[in-house]
């Protein structure tokens, strides 16, 4: 009687470990490979973006007319031009944890981040740009069709730390160029770059047209930093 048991017994037992070690190497095996798969399309960008970099500067060395066609691998994400700010973007969602929320890393002109947590928008006379630990109030001024007086003295109205309720009123966010003061002031606008929830980074830009001088300036704010980047983009003299 045993003896006519045990097979089924044993048959059971073999199913049971097979569904045992399916489930291991689903719940270990499947992340392992997630992980992976988007750190080859994290480091395929970083190669792309160095790519382009890299022949974007050797066409600005050369005359007027030249041109260049660039083959990429895309694997994965979105590449777009961000028109406003001047720069190639690449856009991927990762669900694994090769990268903490927050991340910022900067390297030879390519930026490398992590995390959406900031909002872009509007109010009343001012450009709001916020993540979860700063508040940006900049000034709202003008508009393409319609430029208006800009002293850049004046653009950053307010920065607000949010874990202490802390708020910093700058007496003078001038920007000079070239020891020139009269670059500080001029005709233009500002704008944000994106307005919206959930943004990896909040941007706005301000473009001046001085006595000199026509430039702008780029005010990012990213997710988790507790810092404001300035750069100073298309300039050039009149």
């Amino acid at each position: 009687m045993l003896k006519g048991i045990s097979p089924l017994i044993s048959f059971v037992m073999v199913i049971f470990l097979t569904v045992i070690t399916i489930g291991i190497v689903i719940y270990f095996g499947i992340p392992t490979i997630e992980k992976a798969k988007e750190s080859a399309i994290l480091n395929e960008a970083l190669g792309n973006m160095k790519k382009i970099g890299n022949t974007i500067n050797e066409v600005a060395t050369e005359g007027s007319g030249s041109l260049r066609t660039l083959n990429l691998k895309v694997s994965g994400g979105e590449y777009k031009i961000n028109q406003k700010a001047n720069k190639v973007e690449f856009f991927y969602e990762i669900k694994s944890n090769i990268l903490k929320p927050g991340t910022f890393i900067e390297e030879n002109g390519i930026i490398l981040t992590s995390g959406a947590s900031c909002k872009a928008y509007e109010e009343n006379d001012s450009l709001i740009l916020e993540n979860e630990i700063l508040k940006v109030i900049l000034l709202k001024n003008g508009t393409r069709s319609s430029y208006a007086f800009i002293n850049t003295s004046k653009l950053i109205k307010q920065i607000f730390f949010k874990e202490n309720n802390f708020n910093i009123t700058l007496s003078d966010s001038s920007i000079v160029l070239d020891d020139l003061k009269e670059s500080s002031y001029g005709f233009g606008y500002t704008e944000l770059v994106k307005e919206g929830t959930h943004l990896p980074k909040a941007e706005a830009l301000i473009h001046l047209n001085t006595t000199f001088i026509v430039y702008d300036i780029l005010y990012t704010l990213q997710s988790g930093a507790d810092f404001l980047t300035i750069k100073i983009i298309n300039a050039y003299y009149k």
